[in-house]
């Protein structure tokens, strides 16, 4: 007889019924090849007492079996596994697959995870607790309600919720001067969804696309994903090398350029507009469109920010992208492009094989947000509380390390470009950990001495106790 107490285990604080996991648990003995077809199972009344259940828990999931078609009743003779099931043979454990995986990177995704106790420096999110997301939740319960919820629910917001879409038009004309009509807008989860739709619908396979030498890496990925071939160009106090752009639009076809120019990421340097008008002009005269990262302009501390090269487009070559992401918090995922309608319904129609309707009882929440200047308010308090952690980073910081670092003081944004004197920042992150410091930033291979650190996360008492230990971490490398 199997070992049924030990390969059938059930977890009472699971929230599945008892008889689906013993039901569960039977079905992967049999695609594993440890129960074989034509087996005669337990009685019921055995069972129940190998696994301390009752009996009509068994039953329960010899039912369920038998429904899905894995066992079967043979009159006076028992229960058995069904004999026309196919011969699966048990296979060993190993650790490739003979499966190709398609477009699959080597990252190390457990680097963001987060140790117990260990504090954290991110590389520049908001911080969840000053994000109006109860008034958020509030609103979402109160939109699904009555005929509006209704409508809501049953809508078919293929572009995202069109509440939503008006009220964005209104919110880019009057903040960043972008002109246009809800069809120019796509809502997304999130600013790396509208990324990868850009270029997966700009694209084709071997299209060149010219991108900072340091840059974001997702959307180096979502480049590469898309079968665009990566052309790196340096970038300076100004951003990115507006001579080098045009030197590589002379001699090579370029077909898009992917760029962040009110704070330039990872650097957060800001393009002037002088650059930003040329940078326009060679899109226009080398036939290529401009995906625009615009994912911090709402934070600006010194001055009002430059608006945004889609605001002076005059020949649809602009792609345009934000997100609420960064202004709520990360987990809630609503972004945005604006672009010509065409570019806007290839990406939806792409948009929807992934992902049909988005969210709309949450975008609709947030529409009513936008109307009742909710955010306005939120923007000008979260803006006057980061200025303060900006400042306070950036003097512990100095005074702690001194000529160790440099860097200088971001005029918006929510983190800033540091560079460590002949430290490694690989080697920072080891000596941080052993410390209890979670570093969680990108390390670049041009830069492996200089990072992008995150101050908007953290109150004033964790930039304070975090910098310290950074400071000793520094010490210890």
């Amino acid at each position: 007889m199997l070992p049924w107490k030990s390969i059938i285990v059930v977890d009472r604080t699971d929230h599945r019924p008892v008889y689906l996991q013993i039901s569960d648990s039977i079905i992967s003995e049999i695609m594993q090849g440890r129960i074989k077809k034509g087996m005669k199972m337990p009685g019921s009344r055995t069972l129940a007492q190998l696994l301390i259940v009752n009996r009509k828990t068994i039953l329960q999931a010899y039912d369920e079996l038998m429904a899905q078609g894995w066992m079967e009743i043979i009159p006076t003779k028992g229960t058995f596994i069904k004999e026309s099931l196919p011969e699966i043979k048990q296979q060993p454990l190993v650790e490739t697959s003979s499966i190709e995986i398609i477009n699959a990177s080597n990252e190390d995704f457990s680097k963001y995870e987060v140790p117990r106790g260990a504090h954290v420096i991110d590389d520049g999110t908001p911080d969840y607790r000053l994000a109006p997301i109860d008034l958020l939740l509030k609103t979402a319960r109160s939109v699904s309600k009555g005929s509006i919820g209704k409508a809501v629910i049953q809508g078919n917001h293929f572009f995202g919720e069109k509440t939503l879409r008006n009220g964005l038009t209104n919110y880019l004309s009057s903040t960043r001067a972008i002109n246009g009509s809800a069809n120019n807008i796509l809502i997304t989860r999130g600013s790396q969804m509208a990324i990868y739709l850009s270029f997966a619908t700009l694209l084709k396979k071997g299209d060149r696309v010219i991108v900072g030498e340091l840059n974001y890496h997702s959307a180096d990925r979502a480049i590469r994903t898309s079968g665009g071939q990566l052309v790196k160009v340096p970038v300076n106090h100004e951003g990115l090398d507006i001579k080098a752009i045009e030197k590589e639009a002379q001699q090579n076809k370029i077909k898009a350029l992917y760029v962040t120019p009110h704070h330039q990421y990872p650097t957060t340097v800001t393009m002037p507009v002088e650059n930003r008008m040329k940078l326009l002009n060679l899109a226009e005269q080398y036939d290529f469109h401009i995906v625009e990262d615009d994912y911090d302009y709402d934070y600006h501390y010194e001055r009002s920010p430059i608006l945004p090269l889609a605001s002076i487009d005059r020949n649809n070559r602009i792609i345009y992208i934000g997100s609420f992401s960064k202004i709520i918090v990360p987990s809630v995922r609503i972004g945005y492009m604006f672009a010509s309608e065409p570019i806007i319904r290839a990406c939806g129609e792409l948009r929807m094989i992934i992902d049909k309707l988005g969210d709309p009882i949450l975008e609709r929440a947030l529409a009513e947000m936008l109307r009742a200047n909710e955010i306005d308010r939120f923007l000008k308090k979260a803006v006057n509380r980061y200025k303060i952690r900006r400042d306070l980073f950036c003097s512990t910081l100095k005074a702690g390390l001194g000529s160790a670092v440099d860097f200088a003081i971001p005029d918006g944004g929510m983190a800033m470009w540091i560079t460590f004197r002949n430290i490694k920042i690989e080697d920072l992150i080891r000596e941080a950990e052993k410390i209890k410091l979670s570093l969680k930033i990108d390390v670049y291979e041009k830069k492996e001495n200089a990072c992008r650190l995150g101050f908007a996360s953290m109150n004033e008492e964790e930039i304070v106790t975090n910098t310290q230990i950074l400071i000793q971490a520094v010490r210890n490398c």
